[in-house]
C-alpha cells in the first residue's frame, strides 16, 4: 500500500514507522504541523491538495489528529490512528464520528466510551515496544539498582490554579486526590466531580474549547488538572518511602540505591539518587537492561490499559515492578512476567524480596522477555492493524 504517514515525536514514532515499511509498504512523511490540531483551514486544504494528488492508500499516524481525520473526511481517504495516549482530548471532537476514521486505542475503557457513543471503526488494541535496540537477555551484571525513568509532574495545572480557587473548593480536591491515591488501578478522579462541583469549576476556570469539541468540564479538568498532580503525588510519595527504606536497610550486608531519571526539579526528593533525563531511543533501553528492578508509575488518567513504559522494559530484558491495571492481567501472570505492587508498603516489600532472590528475578526476566519478543511486538501489532484495515475496508 501507497501510505502518508504524519511524523511527529511520539516515544514510538520511528519504530513504527521502521516496521511499516519493513512490511513492504510505500511510506512517506508529512513533517508539517498545524498551528491548531482541532481546527486548521489553510493546513487542512494542504493536506488535502497531497491527497488527492498522490492518491495515497491512507494517511496513519501515532494518536488521533481531527484536522487530519477532516482532510481524509473530504477525500474519502483511510485515516488510520493508533493512540498511545489516554485519554486524548483531541478525540472529543465531532470529527471522530467520520466513517473514514480508523481509531485503535490500547486503553479498553477509552475504547469502550467511544464505541458506546456511536464511533463505528474503533478498536482496542494494546501498545508494543518502541525501543528498537538489540540487548543481551539478562543482563550479566547490573549498573544500577532500582530505576525509574520519568518525570515528578511537579509543574502541574493543579498548583498553577490552586490560589484561585476557595479554600472549601481546595479541601475537597485534596481529599479527592488523597482518596486516589488509596486506590490501586482505578481512576476516582472523573466520579469525583459531581454536578455541583464542576459548576463551580466553569465560574472559575474558562476553558477555551474548539468549535466541534464536545469535551465537557469532568473530562477536562479530572484528566489536565487532577490527574497529572495525582502522578505527582503518588510518584514523590512511593519513590520517598522507597528510598528511605533502601537507605535504612542493609539487605545481606549490602545496602542499594534507587535511581531516578528525569528532567523534574528533584528537591521533593532527597534521598533518591537522580541523574538527568536520558535520551529515549539511545540511553533508556541500556538501563532498563542493567537495572536489577525497573519502576512503573502509572497516571491515573489511564484507567485500565498498559502504558508504553511496561512494554519497554520488558522487551530490553529488565525486571518490572508496576502499580496495578487490570489489562496487565489479560497478557501477563504476577509473579512469573512481572511483579505488581498495589501501594507502597507492597512495593518496599517486594522490592527488598527480589533485589535478595538474583535467580528468581532473572527468571521472571526471561519469561516476560520470551513472551513479549513472541506475541508483543510492534509488528505484530501492525500486521494486526492492517488485517483489520483490509476486511473493513
Amino acid at each position: 500500500m501507497k501510505i502518508l504517514i504524519y511524523h511527529w515525536n511520539s516515544y514510538n514514532q520511528k519504530a513504527v514507522e521502521d516496521t511499516i515499511t519493513q512490511l513492504g509498504h510505500n511510506t512517506t512523511l508529512f513533517k508539517e504541523k498545524a498551528d491548531n490540531i482541532e481546527k486548521d483551514t489553510k493546513y487542512t486544504q494542504k493536506l488535502i491538495d497531497t491527497l488527492k494528488h498522490q492518491k495515497y492508500d491512507m494517511l496513519f499516524s501515532i494518536n488521533y489528529f481531527p484536522v487530519l481525520s477532516q482532510a481524509c473526511h473530504e477525500t474519502l481517504t483511510p485515516y488510520v490512528c493508533w493512540n498511545c495516549d489516554s485519554p486524548l482530548l483531541a478525540m472529543y471532537n465531532n470529527s471522530v464520528f467520520y466513517e473514514t476514521n480508523f481509531i485503535f486505542t490500547f486503553d479498553y475503557s477509552n475504547y469502550k466510551e467511544f464505541k458506546d457513543l456511536g464511533v463505528k471503526h474503533i478498536y482496542h488494541l494494546p501498545l508494543a515496544s518502541g525501543t528498537n535496540i538489540n540487548l543481551n537477555i539478562p543482563a550479566q551484571s547490573f549498573k544500577y539498582d532500582i530505576s525509574f525513568i520519568g518525570s515528578l509532574y511537579e509543574k502541574n495545572s493543579f498548583d498553577d490554579i490552586s490560589h484561585k480557587l476557595p479554600d472549601y473548593l481546595c479541601g475537597y480536591f485534596d481529599g479527592a486526590l488523597y482518596a486516589q491515591l488509596q486506590v490501586s488501578g482505578g481512576n476516582l478522579l472523573e466520579k469525583l466531580l459531581t454536578t455541583d462541583i464542576c459548576l463551580l469549576i466553569e465560574d472559575i476556570i474558562s476553558y477555551h474549547k474548539a468549535p466541534d469539541s464536545f469535551a465537557d468540564v469532568r473530562t477536562l479538568f479530572s484528566t489536565t488538572v487532577l490527574g497529572f498532580k495525582a502522578a505527582s503525588m503518588q510518584r514523590t510519595l512511593y519513590l520517598n518511602r522507597l528510598s528511605v527504606y533502601l537507605n535504612r536497610k542493609i539487605f545481606n550486608e549490602q545496602k542499594y540505591c534507587l535511581n531516578l531519571f528525569t528532567g523534574s526539579n528533584t528537591d521533593v526528593v532527597p534521598f533518591v539518587k537522580c541523574h538527568k533525563s536520558v535520551d529515549y531511543h539511545t540511553q533508556a533501553p541500556f538501563i532498563f537492561n542493567q537495572s536489577m528492578i525497573n519502576l512503573n508509575m502509572t497516571i491515573p488518567n489511564i484507567k485500565t490499559g498498559i502504558p508504553l513504559r511496561v512494554w519497554d522494559i520488558l522487551s530490553c530484558g529488565g525486571f518490572l515492578m508496576t502499580d496495578y491495571r487490570i489489562e496487565l492481567l489479560n497478557y501477563f501472570e504476577p509473579e512469573k512476567d512481572i511483579v505488581i505492587f498495589e501501594d507502597s508498603d507492597e512495593l518496599t516489600d517486594k522490592a527488598e524480596f527480589y533485589l535478595s532472590h538474583d535467580s528468581i528475578r532473572n527468571k521472571i526476566v526471561q519469561n516476560a522477555y520470551n513472551k513479549v519478543s513472541k506475541l508483543h511486538t510492534c509488528k505484530n501489532r501492525i500486521k494486526n492493524i492492517f488485517d483489520i484495515i483490509s476486511k473493513e475496508i
